[in-house]
């Protein structure tokens, strides 16, 4: 385990690297149940559209289809895969998916009001630094 942490360390010291650790250790020491609140939006009809463009990308990022229900599905199923996110995802993706989400990520930024608005932020925080 910490020969693995090592290994996935950003090296960089610049304010962009250590927002990404921030970002990163945050995220991933967050509880299954505190992710699992997102699936209160299964029972909101509209779900503010930077959480849905938060949600979407999240998909992307696991190589799902972009909805808010693979996401939701995903968190309620593999709440550990859920969890499992690094640059080394980003590097395997195509010029064309980074563009996309980093379209979808831009210049977003979720009023955290709610335990699912909470989560999403924390994602949104994530893929931005990221």
């Amino acid at each position: 385990q910490a020969f693995t942490e090592k290994l996935n360390a950003t090296p960089a010291s610049c304010s962009e690297a250590d927002r990404f650790r921030e970002a990163d250790d945050r995220f991933k020491s967050c509880a299954t149940d505190r992710l699992q609140a997102l699936l209160g939006y299964e029972k909101i009809s509209e779900v503010p559209v930077e959480v849905k463009s938060t949600l979407e990308a999240w998909c992307l990022l696991h190589g799902k289809e972009a909805s808010i229900e693979q996401c939701l599905k995903l968190v309620r199923e593999e709440p550990a895969d859920f969890k499992l996110v690094g640059m080394s995802d980003l590097n395997y993706m195509a010029p064309e998916e980074l563009d996309d989400l980093e379209k979808r990520t831009k210049d977003l930024s979720i009023v955290n009001e709610t335990k699912e608005a909470e989560v999403a932020e924390m994602m949104l925080e994530w893929l931005q630094a990221a």
